[in-house]
């Protein structure tokens, strides 16, 4: 592969840059690589929540630019530096190289947790803190450098030697198969909501509950991996109970027109 054929077109010996010159998308991309693209755009017919929770397709990496545009948020906001932020991290829609930095497009980079900590950390969201502290993560940093980084995900934990399971091997497994659709086990999706709370047990999210037991089982037994994902849900709805209380406050607050707002952006 060479510099033409994904910035002029693949199979071209000759362009003009003026005219035939472009950045690749993740479709350029997808003229090589087929499966990998096609699995990651399967994430548009993935997530169908059952109770409307999402609009389809969302949360996906396969539509994460539209879900950053259509933002009234974003639109709205004066600061547009501040709005462009945000476009940083929705770019897995558009492009591959938020998780295979370009030039290099390696699979090793890919396959650590820093490529998902570009865009999963934070106050909104942070999940790469939660990996790195907890003892899957503590695992990582202390032992990490003795795994093969080159075996791949399939022969992470007997080849590659990996002894405790990084955010990729967790997420792309799908009932023993590794793809880059990462939603299929998605079932509260960065937004704990009463409406996913009061369905845990409708058989989408059991099914998708069911998939994480497998997942775990690579390295657990059943019966731990039942009673800790049992654990997550309850303190999450625990949690989500507290929230919605604060919530009815704040609500009546406003309605009672007592919260003042403010005219700046934070």
């Amino acid at each position: 592969v060479g510099c033409i054929d994904c910035h002029m077109g693949v199979g071209k010996d000759h362009g003009q840059h003026k005219v035939d010159l472009k950045m690749p998308d993740a479709a350029a991309c997808g003229q090589c690589h087929v499966q990998q693209f096609a699995e990651r755009e399967s994430e548009r017919d993935t997530s169908t929540w059952p109770q409307e929770q999402w609009k389809p397709g969302h949360p996906s990496h396969a539509l994460s630019y539209s879900a950053n545009v259509e933002n009234a948020i974003w639109a709205a906001m004066e600061q547009r530096e501040v709005a462009e932020g945000c476009t940083f991290c929705h770019t897995t829609q558009t492009t591959c190289n938020s998780c295979h930095t370009r030039h290099e497009f390696s699979a090793v980079e890919a396959r650590k947790p820093q490529a998902c900590a570009q865009c999963h950390n934070g106050v909104d969201h942070n999940e790469f803190e939660g990996y790195m502290l907890s003892k899957h993560g503590t695992v990582y940093q202390a032992r990490s450098d003795q795994w093969d980084w080159n075996a791949r995900l399939a022969d992470a934990l007997d080849k590659g030697k990996m002894n405790a399971p990084t955010c990729q091997f967790c997420h792309m497994e799908y009932e023993g198969k590794f793809t880059h659709n990462m939603v299929r086990k998605a079932r509260w999706a960065f937004v704990p909501m009463p409406k996913i709370a009061d369905n845990l047990n409708h058989p989408w999210f059991t099914q998708r509950k069911e998939s994480w037991v497998s997942t775990c089982s690579n390295c657990h037994s059943d019966s731990f991996a039942r009673a800790y994902l049992d654990g997550m849900d309850k303190g999450v709805v625990s949690g989500l109970e507290i929230t919605e209380k604060a919530r009815s406050v704040l609500v009546k607050l406003y309605n009672d027109k007592l919260l003042p707002g403010q005219k700046t952006n934070r």
